[in-house]
């Protein structure tokens, strides 16, 4: 059982590869989308800060599974550019969908930084990067989620590994297996983002 998990470690790793994929495509264009509309409301334009305030809310409060199956669903599979017919990667479609989240994560987090800042509050930039590495790893780990639409990931990956031998022991160490990845990952970033502060500190 180990050594089939061993061996199949290379293929278990580009699926999870696409999880990480996704995971920065979604707070990269989120966090601009959102960054934006955090400044929006913060400059407080009376005749949109309705609509920003609507819009930040939902984002915040739909659920990504759903947002998953809207977008698997409502997006065309391919897009014609002229003579060409471009496919649309079910992979992009389920970050896509884990962006709208984070939207609504960035609005908030961008008022709240200039607010801070209006304020002579010490440390908003700090505070800000904490709650951005947080919420990526929320996003890393919801980007497991990608394989209920066909997206060829780890859990993905795992389940067709599964599709040889579902025994309940093989089943329980190949996702604990899966469940290590993302662990490891984000013992990774916040240990690293631990590292940097602490630079940062005895370097002050």
């Amino acid at each position: 059982m180990i050594e089939i998990l061993i061996e199949r470690t290379p293929f278990l790793a580009g699926g999870f590869a696409r999880n990480l994929l996704i995971s920065a495509v979604s707070m990269g264009l989120g966090t601009l989308v959102g960054a934006a509309l955090g400044l929006l409301r913060f400059r407080r334009f009376r005749a949109t800060l309705r609509a920003e305030h609507v819009l930040t809310n939902v984002c915040r409060n739909v659920p990504s599974f759903v947002l998953l199956y809207y977008m698997a669903f409502m997006l065309p599979s391919e897009i014609e550019i002229g003579d060409s017919i471009v496919a649309v990667p079910v992979w992009l479609k389920a970050a896509l969908a884990l962006t709208l989240p984070v939207v609504g994560f960035a609005s908030d987090q961008t008022l709240g930084y200039l607010q801070q800042r209006e304020t002579g509050t010490a440390g908003a930039g700090e505070t800000f990067v904490i709650a951005w590495i947080q919420y990526f790893l929320i996003i890393i780990m919801a980007s497991a989620t990608a394989s209920v639409i066909g997206v060829d990931e780890i859990v993905g990956r795992a389940n067709l590994i599964l599709a040889r031998d579902d025994s309940p022991v093989f089943m329980l160490a190949t996702y604990l297996y899966v469940s290590a990845w993302f662990i490891l990952v984000g013992l990774a970033i916040s240990g690293l983002m631990l590292w940097l502060f602490r630079r940062r500190a005895a370097g002050a």
